[in-house]
């Protein structure tokens, strides 16, 4: 027995060695292979200061050996960076920025946990900027050239279809041409306002009288819901306002309003409400109606995206409405929430953050 202890204790020391060595290798290429990144990434400590950065960091910042230690807002000095440096909650999708020594350069920005302290990464967005902004630029100068055509095609077609002595042969074929380029007409009109938001980054605040707005909301919805008998309800229970575009906000509430009662069956319950939270003020739409499947949740602001295709061209849908509304409430630093059970109904909701509130006094 007094053998086999030296023995043991040997065997442990080598694998422990063996184990540190093992540990130093990997923590050795993990070095090297974060210097070799063309992106750059900085090690922060908890007091925001440098620990350890890569030769992409050094040339972006121009660092020197003895910044070591110094803070990272030293380096980066705009404001929108420090904003969500500090605001942030990680894992984050990052912050876009102009670079501070080249304004035709676009970065982004984003924090990620390592261990105590935080890793900064810096892209170079730049060509994905140019290419956003040529898609962009495509779909709004498409979209305009084909609302002049597109009116006189409708003009054209209601005067053809309301000529008495029109064949009977001919008129079902009038009327399917009227309703498909009035929905192409509603295409277009949907996409020139998606890139008029996209290509605003940032918009004219006013105060919004929320309980006038939302008043004229469930005024149009009930005018809407005439071929629908649905029961809606409207609860206010703030009349707490918000500084934002009122266009904008208007467009975007009235198409969730919308949606609840267009795919909600025959004589459903639809609530519309406005209140108070203590991150803000919050407006959802609920529901009783059929719900969505959860794969879909997360899809459904994506342009074009469809649940049910047939369904949704009969209603007259364009595919792009919920897009609208993601962009709109993105302006307004907001984010749509959607919690939907299938064959129970769904509930549409929005935090607009206190940051744009506005009580009625303090307007």
């Amino acid at each position: 027995m007094d053998k086999i202890a030296p023995v043991q204790s040997e065997q442990s020391a080598l694998l422990e060695q063996i184990s540190t060595q093992s540990t130093a290798e990997q923590l050795k290429k993990i070095g090297s292979a974060l210097r070799a990144l063309r992106d750059a990434v900085i090690l922060l400590n908890n007091n925001d200061g440098l620990e350890w950065w890569n030769q992409a960091a050094q040339d972006l910042l121009l660092l020197q050996p003895e910044d070591k230690g110094q803070n990272i807002f030293d380096f980066i000095t705009v404001p929108e960076f420090r904003q969500y440096y500090e605001g942030t909650t990680i894992p984050n999708d990052g912050v876009h920025i102009e670079s501070w020594r080249d304004p035709s350069r676009y970065l982004k920005c984003e924090l990620t946990p390592f261990g105590d302290e935080k890793l900064l990464f810096v892209y170079d967005v730049t060509r994905l900027r140019h290419l956003e902004q040529m898609r962009q630029d495509f779909v709004a100068n498409v979209s305009h050239e084909l609302r002049t055509p597109l009116t006189v095609m409708m003009g054209y077609l209601e005067n053809f279809s309301d000529q008495p002595d029109m064949p009977p042969q001919w008129r079902r074929g009038f009327e399917l041409m009227t309703q498909q380029t009035a929905r192409m007409n509603r295409i277009v009109n949907d996409l020139l306002l998606l890139s008029k938001i996209e290509i605003e980054e940032s918009h004219e605040l006013h105060y919004i009288d929320m309980t006038k707005l939302l008043t004229n909301i469930y005024d149009d919805a009930q005018a809407y819901n005439q071929a629908y008998k649905h029961i809606i309800h409207l609860h206010i229970d703030t009349y707490d306002g918000l500084y934002g575009s009122e266009m904008y906000l208007n467009s975007a509430l009235s198409n969730l309003v919308i949606n609840a009662i267009k795919y909600t069956p025959k004589g459903g319950n639809i609530t519309i409400s406005w209140t108070r939270t203590s991150d803000g003020c919050r407006f959802a739409v609920e529901d009783d109606g059929i719900g969505i499947a959860s794969e879909h949740i997360t899809r459904l602001t994506e342009r074009f995206y469809r649940i049910d295709k047939g369904r949704s061209r009969a209603t007259g849908g364009t595919g792009l409405g919920l897009a609208i509304v993601k962009h709109v409430l993105h302006q307004h630093e907001a984010q749509l929430q959607i919690d939907s059970v299938e064959g129970e109904g769904s509930t549409f909701s929005v935090v607009f953050p206190s940051n744009y509130v506005r009580s009625v006094t303090a307007n």
